[in-house]
């Protein structure tokens, strides 16, 4: 799989995201490489940070699309913050942004570790005929994550 984008973030928190990401990533053994490289699956990471009355919120969702750009799983989440204020970035500290990727990396392996077949409720239909997508290659050599840098 690849991490085509990564949404939302500021520059500080994106970095560690990535760090993150590739941390837990290697943990699961999951194969992740560069967004220019042919992937199976491609993962866009949205996220919005949130102040409510008395508490703030990172969101996060992560699409992940399948070879022929369709979206194959969603996922999503949100993490609580505190000491925020007005600017819940800055309160996104190690354990926020652990948090964020190990559970995200944890529900893509069990997508990944799912057979894909038409009757998979995570899968889109598949057309009449049609052979289930090869399954996803699992690879215990190094692992990058790359992605685009964080939103302006």
């Amino acid at each position: 799989m690849a991490f085509e984008s990564i949404d939302g973030p500021p520059e500080s928190v994106f970095s560690r995201l990535v760090q993150s990401l590739t941390t837990e990533a290697q943990t699961r053994q999951l194969a992740v490489v560069s967004r220019t490289t042919p992937a199976t699956y491609r993962v866009k990471v949205y996220t919005a940070n949130v102040v409510y009355p008395k508490k703030a919120v990172i969101h996060w969702v992560w699409d992940v699309y399948d070879a022929d750009q369709r979206r194959a799983f969603r996922l999503s989440g949100e993490e609580p913050v505190t000491g925020a204020g007005s600017n819940t970035w800055a309160a996104a500290d190690e354990t926020v942004i652990r948090r964020i990727a190990s559970s995200g990396m944890e529900r893509l392996a069990g997508f990944l570790a799912t057979p894909r077949t038409a009757s998979a409720p995570a899968a889109p239909a598949a057309a009449p005929g049609a052979a289930p997508g090869p399954a996803p290659t699992r690879d215990e050599a190094a692992v990058t994550v790359a992605a685009v840098g964080p939103a302006p």
